[in-house]
Order: C-alpha cells, then structure tokens, then sequence
C-alpha cells in the first residue's frame, strides 16, 4: 500500500503502473484524438462533461503508453470545445485551449499528468460534526 495522506510524494513507479496496467484507456495523442474520446464516451451534454474521465495519452506510432504517457484526469463540468484550430495552423502567440495542450508531443520515457478544469468541491464528512 502506497500512503500519500501526509503528503509524502507518490513513487514515479507507481504511476507507471497505473499507465500501464491495462485498467485505463490508451489515447493517442494524434491531432483531436483527445478531444473526439472524450466527446465519444457520451457524457458530454451542452458542451460540459457529465462525469470525469481519466486516462492515459502516449504518442503516436510508440504503441502504448510503456514508452512514455500523460495521465489526463478531466474533472465533470470541464467545457470541451471545438478544435480551435486545424493541425500546423498554431501559430507563435496563438492561444490553445486544454485539450490542445493535452496532445502536445510526449518525448520518449516522459511521465506526465494534466488535469483538465475544476475539482469539485469535496462533500464534507457528516462523522466530523
């Protein structure tokens, strides 16, 4: 058992297993890929998510996050637009929005984790009245 309550750092090991397990779906970090999984799990309605997702990214042509990964947690209520602009047309200075920058290049071994809008605020504990 791995205990991070007092704030104790998480092994990177960890997350390499959890990225690699098989338990968490493998999204390539193609141009839209994320954003089209994320849309496709149909629980997007009115443009926000209904539930939050969580994943692993890996790049493209690597085959699976074993060779580097971004773990994606994408909170509900997280408005997940269209594209804002078609494959090479980021310009310098142009604004991305999370989900582009979620499909950013993943170098060779990098272990990384994004969070995509808010957390929720935490349901207070009855017991502790």
């Amino acid at each position: 058992m791995i205990s991070f309550t007092d704030g104790a750092p998480v092994p990177a090991p960890f997350f390499l297993q959890l990225a690699t397990a098989g338990a968490l779906d493998e999204i390539s970090n193609v141009y839209n890929g994320v954003r089209h999984y994320i849309r496709s799990r149909g629980l997007v309605k009115h443009g926000r998510t209904q539930r939050a997702l969580f994943f692993a990214i890996y790049q493209t042509e690597r085959y699976g996050p074993q060779n580097g990964f971004r773990l994606c947690l994408v909170n509900e209520g997280f408005e997940i637009g269209d594209a804002p602009v078609q494959i090479g047309e980021i310009s310098p200075g142009q604004i991305e929005d999370d989900v582009t920058a979620a499909e950013k290049p993943i170098a060779q071994g990098t272990m990384e984790f994004i969070v995509l809008g808010e957390a929720r605020s935490p349901i207070e504990d009855p017991a502790t009245d």
